[in-house]
């Protein structure tokens, strides 16, 4: 190909970034948004019928596990990701270089959940039903794995049909269950069968786009280990300031405190999921954007992009909190009301959340991550 046809091929290609960004995007937004609204539904219902004591100990028990989701270091799936959507054609090498690591990730996960779960200050029928749910991290440590394919070929539309199977399989399964009279018990092993399904079916398909073997033998490529590091790191952090909070009450108040604070932090939770739907979206297409040779990113463009984000957030966070309070009691029930306080603070956070996103994105696009490590 001659330097002018590379030249008008490049500049086609910057072109359609836009459009497969948008595209990408209204695949997730639209689909996960159908996950989010059964979701929602089943979260309002599974809260209620349980009441804030035993709603507590659900959150307690789904966090302590969720914790040790720390210990699969998810960070390498995008950096498995970054390279597989460089050629395609060889991102079969590199799931086969970490899929070992990745299962050896997940056993090592499973039993330090369940040896710490026994020296958590919580009674014995939640230690029970921990030892239970560390059963869910096989589910948290291949589902990212897998989701990395339907990124890097593009194919994003599967991943909210996904999420709308689960959804809908562990939503409709555990309000029924709840109506019959069945406790907690039966809403984790709930829980445990629609993950089960889904990431069979998840698997099933991720193969008509990139074949491999789930199970290989260990290989350390620093390559794609070391970024994998820094990603999981930023994980780490993340979850620091974002999640650590709920652990924090289980650990110090009573299963009805974390009922009330859950509820705030589910409702607030769920600005932050619509935030990383856009950055799932564009990861891919930023990768190849920063990678041509005609691309070309000015900070102060970040900078005003971010600054519209924290605006527009902050805005909205302060209008909603003048009637959140009065919203959460009369959708949760007055139980909750003391949730709806909590929230009107939390509502805050998500502006800091969403301004971070345009720098955080540019900066994992080109191997920068370290930066960002930094500064959290």
């Amino acid at each position: 190909m001659s330097m002018a046809g590379l030249r008008d091929r490049v500049i086609r290609e910057i072109r359609l970034i836009p459009l497969r960004g948008i595209k990408n995007f209204s695949y997730l937004t639209i689909g996960s948004f159908a996950a989010e609204f059964i979701n929602i539904i089943g979260f309002i219902y599974i809260a209620r019928l349980l009441g804030a004591k035993n709603y507590g100990v659900y959150v307690t028990v789904s966090t302590f596990v969720g914790m040790f989701d720390l210990v699969l270091l998810e960070g390498l799936n995008k950096s498995v990701m970054r390279e597989g959507t460089k050629d395609l054609e060889r991102m079969h090498f590199q799931l086969q270089k970490t899929i070992g690591i990745r299962n050896a990730l997940i056993a090592a996960a499973i039993i330090l959940c369940g040896v710490s779960s026994f020296f958590a200050p919580y009674d014995q029928q939640t230690k029970l039903y921990i030892l239970l749910f560390t059963f869910q991290l096989v589910y948290l440590g291949l589902k990212g794995f897998l989701a990395t394919i339907f990124q890097a070929s593009e194919n994003m539309k599967y991943i909210p049909i996904f999420g709308i199977v689960n959804r809908v399989l562990f939503v409709g399964l555990s309000i029924a269950a709840l109506y019959l009279g069945f406790g907690l018990m039966a809403l984790f092993l709930i829980s445990l069968f629609a993950n089960l399904v889904t990431l069979a079916l998840n698997y099933r398909l991720s193969r008509r786009f990139v074949r491999f073997h789930l199970f290989s033998r260990i290989q350390v490529d620093k390559k794609i280990l070391m970024p994998g590091l820094v990603f999981s790191l930023m994980g780490f952090v993340t979850y620091l300031v974002t999640r650590v909070d709920l652990l924090m009450v289980s650990f110090l108040g009573t299963p009805g405190d974390v009922g009330t604070y859950g509820v705030a932090f589910r409702i607030a939770e769920q600005g932050v999921v619509l935030k990383n739907l856009i950055v799932v979206a564009f990861f891919p297409i930023f990768i190849k954007f920063f990678h041509s040779e005609k691309a070309r990113v000015r900070g102060k463009r970040l900078i005003r992009i971010s600054g519209l984000f924290f605006i527009g957030v902050f805005l909205a966070s302060f209008l909603f909190s003048f009637v959140i309070e009065d919203l959460v009691s009369l959708v949760f029930g007055s139980e909750y009301r003391a949730s709806g306080y909590i929230l009107k603070v939390l509502l805050f956070y998500l502006a800091f959340a969403w301004a971070n996103m345009p720098f955080m994105t540019a900066a994992h696009a080109t191997h920068n991550e370290k930066y960002i490590l930094m500064i959290s």
